[in-house]
């Protein structure tokens, strides 16, 4: 019998079925995952996960001409890794050929356009791996009874593997990293509100001070003697100039009396 001749699928995912990451976690890892076309047309990917707050994916959609290969950079966010908490990450690769005629400048809605029996799906599995100094530390310090013995002389892969098989018992570690990245936030946020009150405080306090001082030019302004003078009327200015006038005609008038009452008299 004649063997059917093998199929070569469009894309090449290199590591094929795991992506290991190397601990220490309490800081970014990062794994690189390359893609390769291995058709004549220019091939378009998505990467999604099954835990898309755990990672970032640079980048998570693009698209790689024929013949060629791109990598994708996957960085796993700090957390508190527990090596008998077991957790169940997986990436989904999914990858199309572009028809012919495709508008390839906006990938997105490309991909929307897509129907999903057009998808082709490749799945990896997500590996922690302490060094080996601290991988021995740790089977030090838990292996302390000698009836467990089977379960210590497993295969490391696999035992590594077997620590993520569910996702919900990773949502502790995934909530104690997210709060205290929240309460960090609400810490800084705090401080430039209390910046910005006291910048308040103080542009207050300096228009306080100058409406002060304008308030006491005008006084000042108000209580000085020209403002007086302008404000009062004028009439009994006049009124005392002419009370000596008044005077002095009575007088003129008496003496000139008194003069003809004596011709008379006489």
């Amino acid at each position: 019998m004649n063997k059917a001749p093998q199929f070569e699928v469009p894309l090449t995912i290199e590591p094929e079925h795991e992506l290991r990451f190397i601990g220490p976690f309490n800081r970014p890892v990062v794994t690189i995952m390359t893609l390769k076309n291995n058709s004549a047309m220019t091939l378009v990917f998505k990467i999604k996960t099954t835990a898309p707050k755990r990672y970032c994916v640079r980048p998570n959609i693009g698209k790689i001409a024929s013949y060629r290969s791109t990598q994708v950079e996957i960085c796993l966010q700090p957390f508190m890794y527990d090596q008998q908490e077991k957790n169940k990450h997986k990436f989904m690769v999914q990858s199309v050929l572009a028809p012919q005629d495709a508008d390839l400048t906006d990938l997105n809605k490309l991909w929307r356009e897509l129907e999903p029996d057009q998808l082709m799906d490749a799945k990896l599995k997500c590996v922690f791996e302490m060094p080996p100094a601290e991988a021995n530390n740790a089977e030090n310090n838990s292996g302390g009874g000698g009836g467990a013995g089977g379960s210590v002389g497993t295969n490391p892969p696999t035992s590594l593997l077997g620590t993520g098989e569910t996702l919900k018992s990773d949502a502790p570690a995934m909530s104690a990293v997210v709060q205290s990245s929240n309460l960090s936030d609400a810490a800084e946020h705090a401080e430039a509100l209390a910046a910005e009150l006291e910048k308040i405080r103080e542009q207050n306090s300096e228009l306080r001070k100058e409406n002060l001082h304008l308030k006491d030019q005008i006084t000042r302004y108000r209580s000085s003697p020209a403002t007086k003078q302008i404000n009062e009327p004028y009439a009994p200015v006049l009124a005392e100039k002419q009370i000596p006038v008044f005077y002095i005609a009575i007088a003129i008038a008496a003496a000139i009396l008194g003069l003809l009452l004596g011709k008379f008299l006489l």
